[in-house]
């Protein structure tokens, strides 16, 4: 493209289906998000002319990793590649047969429609194109199922079995493919069967892997799964989710396979890594701040590109657990929630990657400089960050079935964007961290008093912890203070100490005294922050209730807000999303008059 983007276009032809059938094809086919899947980002179709565009993979595909040659020698493919060539082709093909209720189908899988992405782990490409075209499968090509050849029709079972055939390319060196100046084909199915003993296997495998006696029993154990993948019989043939647990118990018990993954970085949400590692510490640094949790750098890596790095301390989980939780917190887009662009765990590191977006912190706008550009935060700023603060609390509460919670909000993990709507940062880290630790290094005065006594933090204490945002942007004080003889005092205990069940000016921030026409506003938020900080967690309300009583006093509602607009797929940093947005107006649909047409 002219701005040096590089995309595959693919033209089809001989489409057997017709124009309707193509759309809707084309619709499933699209939702399909996962980072082992090459995405369709676009198409075009009308009357006989029809593109799809893909991203571009520079590393190529695996048939070309596997069988190409460089002045007739072929590349070492080491064998910690291909186990991740496997794991990630797996978990591409799994997440396909989950899609349209459970229907959708590949149809081609083969080691030329596997790419290889930055940090060479298979993806499926040319996802849905077989149920379009045209196609003839001849017993000539080695990677379909015999009851493709003699039906005609495709089915997952026949996909878990080409993948079968895949894991033995894989494993032999070996092609089942005719293409010029290649290797002769093989029936890798019929070769690998003659093989009746662990002790004979060996005689299968390509040659460079067995320069390796240490791997020798896990090839084997991947032999096997190729071997039932490539069943005869569909009825014994495993589904690819329980392929995807055979492959990672092989990883998870190799100390070598499991110690080459843990030096690299997981990229979240599907993205394609466009730096690794390594890039990471070679970057030149600048220390943001130290946390409750770890410390924060801004990096400047080789291209000029700002991420900020969190190295995380005292991390109590498994890589299993950890990785769950990631996979949860690095679904989530929204914009009032900072998204997590990568993570990393080994024995040493637990980092987490963002993107650095130049905002700044709610605590450094009240307590620091006092507003951006030396200016004081307005009621109508103040306003819009709890606002947005909320919106994105409320999103985090949802995920994982009502069950995710951000464990330590605070006004230095909530920032403000362009909009000067709130954004929360760390999310869900809390879960991660010792329990105690947590309580030790936290700043004084967010926590509500369940958890110092149970040193576990809930959806409920979240609310509690807003509550204290809350009375910080109307005092303008932070959450604690220190008296003379060294008494620490919180804020909820001195507000609750002046308060006397009355409204008083005491309260308010004198920056926003000369707001007078705003003093019932403030009087409603000022309630609102003491049902949050209520004692007994049951009597505080739920983070989308104080949403509606917020967007009530302020006037700032998604259907007021919501504007039809072009809407990339990585939206815009900090700006609720048309689904984030959606979301809003589905849940207050009944209590309000918006239309839908």
């Amino acid at each position: 493209m002219d701005n040096g983007v590089k995309i595959v276009v693919k033209r089809l032809k001989s489409v057997s289906i017709s124009e309707l059938e193509f759309r809707c094809h084309v619709d499933i086919v699209g939702a399909v998000r996962h980072e082992k899947v090459a995405a369709l980002r676009a198409y075009y179709s009308f009357e006989d002319e029809r593109l799809m565009l893909y991203d571009y993979y520079i590393k190529g595909s695996v048939y070309a990793l596997l069988h190409g040659r460089t002045n007739g020698i072929r590349a070492h493919v080491d064998w910690v590649t291909r186990v991740k060539i496997a794991i990630g082709a797996a978990k591409g093909i799994a997440e396909i047969h989950i899609q349209n209720g459970g229907n959708l189908v590949h149809g081609n899988i083969k080691s030329s429609n596997i790419l290889l992405n930055q940090q060479k782990y298979g993806c499926v490409s040319d996802l849905g194109l077989a149920n379009m075209i045209k196609t003839t499968f001849t017993p000539t090509v080695g990677c379909y199922s015999l009851e493709v050849y003699s039906t005609q029709n495709i089915s997952q079972a026949a996909d878990v079995y080409s993948f079968g055939i895949l894991l033995l390319e894989l494993l032999t060196g070996k092609s089942t493919a005719h293409l010029p100046s290649a290797p002769e084909p093989v029936d890798l199915a019929k070769m690998v069967g003659s093989v009746k003993s662990k002790e004979r296997a060996s005689k299968v495998f390509d040659p460079d892997l067995l320069k390796n006696p240490t791997i020798r029993e896990d090839m084997v154990k991947m032999l096997q799964i190729g071997m039932k993948c490539a069943a005869k019989s569909i009825k014994k043939r495993p589904l690819m989710i329980e392929v995807v647990n055979m492959l990672e118990d092989i990883i998870r018990m190799s100390p070598e396979i499991h110690g080459s993954l843990s030096k690299e970085l997981v990229f979240a949400n599907n993205a394609n890594p466009t730096f690794d590692l390594e890039d990471v510490f070679r970057a030149t640094g600048e220390v943001l701040g130290r946390g409750t949790l770890g410390f924060c750098f801004k990096a400047i890596l080789f291209n000029e590109k700002a991420i900020v790095v969190k190295r995380l301390r005292d991390v109590i989980v498994t890589y299993e657990e950890f990785q769950q939780q990631m996979e949860v917190i690095g679904r989530m887009r929204h914009g009032n929630v900072y998204d997590l662009m990568a993570y990393h765990f080994s024995t040493g590191e637990k980092i987490l990657v963002y993107d650095y977006g130049h905002q700044e912190s709610v605590f450094a706008l009240l307590h620091g400089k006092k507003g951006t550009n030396g200016t004081p935060l307005d009621w109508q700023t103040r306003l819009k960050i709890v606002v947005g603060a909320a919106r994105g609390i409320t999103h985090i509460h949802r995920q994982d079935g009502w069950k995710l919670v951000h464990g330590n909000i605070k006004s230095s993990n909530i920032f403000v964007n362009e909009k000067k709507y709130g954004i929360v940062f760390d999310v869900g880290l809390a879960k991660l961290i010792d329990p105690t630790r947590l309580l030790t290094r936290s700043t004084p005065g967010y926590f509500a008093p369940e958890v110092t006594d149970t040193r576990k933090v809930s959806q409920a204490s979240d609310v509690y912890s807003f509550g204290v945002v809350l009375l910080e942007l109307i005092s303008g004080k932070q959450s604690y203070h220190i008296t003379d003889n060294g008494q620490v005092i919180s804020l909820v205990d001195w507000v609750q100490s002046v308060f006397f069940n009355e409204w008083t000016t005491k309260m308010i921030d004198l920056e926003l005294r000369k707001y007078q026409n705003d003093e019932k506003a403030m009087m409603q938020v000022f309630q609102i922050a003491m049902d949050c900080v209520a004692i007994i967690p049951e009597r505080r309300p739920k983070i989308h209730e104080i949403v509606k009583m917020l967007e009530g006093v302020s006037g700032f509602n998604p259907s007021s807000e919501l504007r039809l607009e072009y809407v990339s797929e990585e939206c815009t940093r900090g700006q609720p999303s048309i689904e984030s947005r959606l979301e809003d107006l589905l849940e207050g649909l009944f209590s309000s008059s918006v239309l839908f047409r």
